[in-house]
């Protein structure tokens, strides 16, 4: 009875330890996940800025963004849009 007893609480104890293991497994990657969000969100917001937009405009011969065209759509996320 008590060579069952201690296999069952091993068991139980190793099952308990793999959840664990796999729960921090899956914690990293959401903080990875997080990161890369966060860096491609900087990257989006660097290729959106209005000088960006003005720089390939002028190199590829469209038609030239004044700055008096540009409206703010939200100051807070520096959505733009041209008149």
């Amino acid at each position: 009875m008590v060579v069952l007893l201690w296999m069952v609480t091993l068991v139980s104890s190793n099952y308990a330890n793999h959840q664990n293991l796999e729960r921090n497994d899956l914690s990293q990657n959401v903080r990875v996940a997080e990161d890369e969000w966060r860096l491609l969100h900087a990257a989006v917001s660097e290729l959106q800025t209005t000088e960006r937009i003005e720089n390939e405009s002028k190199r590829l011969n469209l038609v030239q963004v004044q700055r008096q065209d540009i409206i703010y759509l939200d100051n807070s996320e520096g959505k733009v849009a041209l008149k």
